[in-house]
C-alpha cells in the first residue's frame, strides 16, 4: 500500500541542518521546463503578489512524487488541489516574511553566503565544480542560486530574531518533562536526560511560537487569494 501524500506545510524546516542539500535540489528542480503560458495573479500580499508562474515553480517538484503513486483519477485530483493550496499558503508566508525582512534591514554579507554553499557543497560531498555543473544541468545561473541561498539566510535570521530568541527553557520546564515522561524515557537519571529533553523542549516551544508568529502576521496583512 503506497504512503498517503504528505507536503511539507512550513519552510521553517529550512531551519534544518538536514535540510542543506534541499539548498540544490528544491531550487533546481523549479526551473523545469514548461509550455509557455500567461502569467497571472493568484494571490496578493500587501504591496506584493504571488504569479502563477510562481506556483508553478513550487509545484514543480512534487510533480514526479504525485504521478508515481498512481492514484485513482479523482483521488489526484484531490491530492493536487490540496498540494496547491499548500503551497500558495507557503508562498503567502514567503512574502510575507521577506517584507518583514526589509521593512527591519536585516542583511546578508557575501562571505555568509559563501560559507552557507561551502556547507551544502561539503554535507553532499560535491566540489564547486560538481554544484556549477548540476545548476547548469538544469538552466540555473550561479548567480540565481547564491541569491536563493542568501534569500533562505534572511528568512533563518528573521525567524532566529522573531521567535528563537524569545524561548528560554528553564530548569523547572525539564524537570515536569522528566516528570511526566520518565517511563518512556527508560527511568534514566535526570541529569543524563537533562540536554536531550532541553532540545525536545526547545524544538516544541519554536514550532509553537512559529505558528503563532505567522498567524499574526497573516492577521495584520492583506491578503487576497485569486482562485
Amino acid at each position: 500500500m503506497s504512503k498517503p501524500f504528505k507536503t511539507n506545510n512550513r519552510w521553517i524546516t529550512f531551519l534544518s541542518a538536514a535540510c542543506a542539500f534541499c539548498m540544490v535540489c528544491v531550487f533546481a528542480a523549479t526551473a523545469v521546463a514548461r509550455t509557455e503560458v500567461i502569467d497571472r495573479i493568484v494571490a496578493v500580499v500587501n504591496d506584493d503578489v504571488v504569479t502563477l508562474s510562481d506556483l508553478n515553480d513550487a509545484l514543480a517538484p512534487y510533480e514526479a512524487r504525485i504521478r508515481s503513486m498512481q492514484y485513482p483519477l479523482e483521488k489526484e485530483m484531490e491530492v493536487r488541489f490540496k498540494l496547491r493550496e499548500d503551497i500558495i499558503n507557503q508562498l503567502i508566508e514567503k512574502r510575507l516574511t521577506d517584507q518583514l525582512v526589509a521593512r527591519k534591514g536585516i542583511k546578508i554579507g557575501e562571505a555568509e553566503v559563501d560559507r552557507a554553499i561551502e556547507r551544502v557543497k561539503s554535507s553532499n560531498q560535491m566540489t564547486d565544480d560538481t554544484l556549477r555543473k548540476q545548476l547548469k544541468a538544469q538552466g540555473i545561473s550561479y548567480d540565481a542560486y547564491r541569491d536563493e541561498i542568501r534569500g533562505q539566510l534572511l528568512r533563518n535570521r528573521l525567524v532566529s530574531y522573531e521567535v528563537k530568541s524569545k524561548i528560554v527553557i528553564t530548569d523547572e520546564d525539564i524537570q515536569n518533562y522528566y516528570e511526566a515522561h520518565k517511563k518512556d524515557l527508560g527511568d534514566k537519571p535526570l541529569e543524563e536526560l537533562k540536554t536531550y529533553i532541553s532540545d525536545q523542549l526547545y524544538q516544541d516551544a519554536v514550532g509553537k511560537k512559529f505558528t503563532q508568529w505567522i498567524a499574526e502576521l497573516k492577521k495584520e496583512a492583506h491578503i487576497k487569494i485569486i482562485q
